[in-house]
């Protein structure tokens, strides 16, 4: 019995495709590209490109179509299990070595996905739930991510979580994608108060893919410049060791 095929979807996913090869070489792939390339109508070509892009498969950066944040949710995704074998050995290590509180996250559909919590072993430390209850834009963990996230990914967070603002004074009043990219160039995220402290750093595979990030906690008055320095170069081992082996 023959394939039953829904040309719709179909097309859709052809474009997709068509849209992902584009960008090997260029920024991205206009309307009369794709419609020609899958010898579509223009008309109907539109409409099934709208559907991707209202749906993060597909997004605009003017007259050029590029992946949507779905497309890195689907990274993400697939790289999950493989990541949580990898890094959690490692995370529970560090939280017994160091004696802090370390942290495992991601994003997916534009929210914050804790993937896992490794509690330290002193006795006095911090508790991840606790300081994890703060408002999103107050986490570094999500604020390393965004950082090395993608245009589109930003975009679709701040739909759905809106933008930063007095919670991360150096990102209000519209400074969000400065204070990113100064993130970005600094390479991990640090935010100190009288109680705690917090660090964080991204989780990028070896074909460069952007999957999670890991933070730690650790109470501030256990923290000086030596423990500091301690706290990330244990954070940038376990994620060297992460692209080495994803």
């Amino acid at each position: 019995m023959a394939e039953v095929l829904v040309k719709s979807i179909k097309k859709a996913f052809d474009a997709l495709d068509y849209v992902m090869q584009s960008c090997r070489s260029s920024r991205g792939a206009t309307l009369s590209d794709i419609a020609s390339s899958l010898d579509e109508k223009q008309t109907t070509m539109r409409n099934i490109l709208k559907t991707m892009e209202v749906c993060n498969y597909l997004a605009r950066k003017g007259k050029l179509y590029v992946p949507g944040a779905k497309i890195g949710d689907m990274t993400r995704t697939n790289s999950r299990e493989a990541l949580i074998n990898v890094v959690t050995p490692l995370l529970k290590k560090a939280a017994q070595t160091s004696g802090e509180s370390f942290v495992l996250t991601s994003v997916y559909d534009g929210r914050r996905d804790v993937i896992g919590r490794y509690h330290g072993s002193n006795e006095i430390g911090v508790n991840i739930g606790v300081a994890e209850s703060n408002n999103i834009y107050m986490l570094v963990t999500s604020r390393i991510f965004l950082a090395f996230a993608t245009d589109i990914e930003r975009e679709q967070f701040y739909k759905v979580n809106g933008v930063p603002g007095a919670e991360w004074p150096e990102a209000g009043d519209g400074k969000h994608e400065q204070a990113l990219d100064e993130l970005q160039k600094t390479g991990f995220a640090a935010k100190k108060s009288k109680s705690l402290c917090a660090y964080a750093v991204p989780v990028i595979d070896s074909k460069g893919n952007l999957l999670a990030s890991i933070g730690v906690y650790a109470p501030s008055f256990r923290i000086d410049e030596r423990v500091e320095e301690d706290l990330l170069i244990t954070l940038y081992e376990i994620t060297d060791k992460v692209t080495q082996q994803l």
